[in-house]
């Protein structure tokens, strides 16, 4: 009688320490940091004609996951090349993912005066993105705004320009280095999402 007592005792104490370790796993932010390469290009019938591009994605930050698995990530990303109109001191993210995999990379930042005081603020909505739970796979659905020369739009012009759609997009799929290998990683990062429109 009184070893089982211990037996049950000892069975409850070893499944508390383990659901404490999943949980203190799960809330604790994971480390991201990698640079991956990947390719660059175009959706539809003049994208399977058109050459595919090289491009560099570094990922710098933390990624925290809830208990009920919503992902929150905060830190930098960074295609190399690519200009946006946020000042390079406030290119921090947050993004959260939402259940179809995907989320926002959006860059809100303030504009100062000569003096250093707060003139205003605006936010710049970029791309879309999708990844596997570590980040070592990732897809970017590419705001055009981007690719255009910068110096020729007012920023009020870019901040209303989202010009992305499956017919003629540009998407940035990493790791990959040919434009199939690509295709293949978008689809399978995307496949709720797809799944949902």
């Amino acid at each position: 009688m009184k070893t089982r007592r211990v037996i049950l005792i000892s069975l409850i104490v070893a499944v508390i320490a383990v659901c404490t370790a999943w949980v203190v796993y799960k809330i604790l932010p994971h480390s991201v940091n990698v640079t991956l390469t990947g390719i660059k290009y175009k959706l539809g019938s003049d994208g399977a004609k058109a050459d595919a591009e090289q491009a560099t994605v570094v990922i710098r930050g933390k990624l925290y996951t809830t208990l009920m698995g919503q992902r929150t990530f905060k830190g930098e990303i960074n295609i190399v090349g690519e200009q946006i109109p946020v000042p390079p001191d406030q290119r921090n993210l947050e993004i959260s993912f939402f259940s179809e995999g995907f989320g926002v990379m959006v860059y809100p930042y303030f504009y100062f005066d000569q003096r250093g005081a707060t003139k205003g603020s605006n936010s710049y909505v970029s791309h879309l993105l999708f990844t596997n739970k570590d980040f070592s796979q990732v897809t970017f659905l590419l705001n055009m705004a981007n690719e255009q020369n910068l110096t020729n739009k007012s920023e009020e012009d870019l901040q209303q320009t989202v010009n992305w759609d499956s017919e003629n997009g540009y998407i940035i799929a990493a790791p990959a280095s040919t434009r199939e290998e690509a295709l293949g990683l978008s689809n399978k990062l995307m496949h709720r999402y797809q799944r949902d429109e």
